[in-house]
This record gives C-alpha cells, structure tokens and sequence, in this order.
C-alpha cells in the first residue's frame, strides 16, 4: 500500500471495552492492535478511541437494544461502568479523545467528525470489534463524509450470524464477505502488518 502520512491520518479504535473481550474473536486482536497502538504513537499519529455506552436499562438504545437483548435490557455496555472502559492492554494516553456512542457507527452522537476535521485528518484507519456491524458502519459513514478509509483486514474481528433458514455463517465467511463488500465501494482493506510497514521508521 502508499505511505500513510501520520500528519493527516487517524487510528479509530472501536469497542475494545471489557464487557466486550469475552465475545468471540475480540481477545485475538489485542496484541495486534497494541503493536499497531505503538507505532501509532511513534508516527504521532492521532489515535480515538469509540464504545458503544448505553443509559440504564439501555433507555437509550432504541433499535439496537430490540435486536441486542443484554444491551436492551442493559446487562452490558452500561455507562459509568468498568464494562465500557478501553482494555487496559489498549488504554488511551492523555490527549487521546475517548468517545461513547449508543449506536453502531461510531460517527453517530459523536463529536468524532469535528475531532477529525479539527486536526485535518483525511484517511481514517478502522480497527476493533464488530467488522460487520460497528466497524462496517463506521467505514460506510466515513466514506460518505468522503475521508480516505482503511479497515483492518486482522485487526477487526466480525459476529458470526445465521441467514433466514437458521443455517449458520461462520465468523470467517463473514468476515470475508463484508471486507470483500466494504473493499469494492468503501474502504481500502489492509492488515496490521500492511499499515505498520506503510508508515516508515
């Protein structure tokens, strides 16, 4: 891939909170991620960080929480709890901004955009939890904002589904698919490794 200049790029980091690492496919990411965290940080590229936090009872989760029952009835992802802090393996630096959100795009209720355009950031590297809902909205929302978008081919992790008949569509066919998606109209796919190598010494 073309050399990323750290000046005009940001790492958004999305959901990689404690109630979180237990999901399937999260805790395989988090010495991917510190690796790209740090060089990150050595390039002074701004880093932001985006979780998903709901009002008690997920109040305010509207449509999410009908399709989400622990964050509906508020068993997850509460504001003001330990369960929406950043993992301690990732934690944010002084300066970092850390964002709450309480729908999939971490654009959506955010100041995010306003961060970004703030510090004149034009491509946006997407990494975290989930690939096909958190991160693929995000990267939809990005592109229609038309900032330059990368997702993370290992540095998301996706949740496995079933399709109308129950049958199941295991976490790789989806993650394949959904970067395959995102890849032809939205963002350019690159792995960890890609990213690191892109931003020099």
């Amino acid at each position: 891939m073309n050399r990323i200049d750290p000046r005009t790029t940001a790492l958004l980091i999305i959901n990689m909170t404690n109630d979180l690492i237990g999901w399937d496919g999260v805790q395989p990411l988090v010495p991917r991620l510190e690796r790209l965290l740090e060089r990150a940080r050595e390039a002074s590229m701004m880093v932001v960080f985006s979780s998903l936090a709901f009002c008690d009872r997920g109040a305010d989760s509207g449509q999410l929480g009908k399709f989400w029952a622990p964050i509906g009835n508020g068993q997850v992802l509460v504001k003001g709890t330990a369960g929406v802090e950043i993992l301690r393996e990732l934690a944010p630096q002084p300066g970092e901004p850390v964002l709450q959100r309480n729908r999939y795009s971490a654009f959506f209720n955010s100041d995010l955009d306003k961060i970004l355009r703030d510090k004149g950031i034009r491509t946006l590297i997407i990494a975290g939890y989930s690939t096909n809902f958190c991160c693929d909205s995000t990267a939809r929302d990005a592109n229609f904002r038309d900032y330059n978008v990368i997702v993370l081919e290992d540095g998301t992790a996706p949740i496995a589904l079933q399709d109308n008949d129950g049958q199941p569509i295991s976490a790789a066919q989806v993650q394949k698919t959904v970067l395959a998606n995102l890849g032809r109209g939205f963002a350019q796919i690159a792995t960890v490794d890609e990213v690191i190598s892109a931003l020099g010494h």
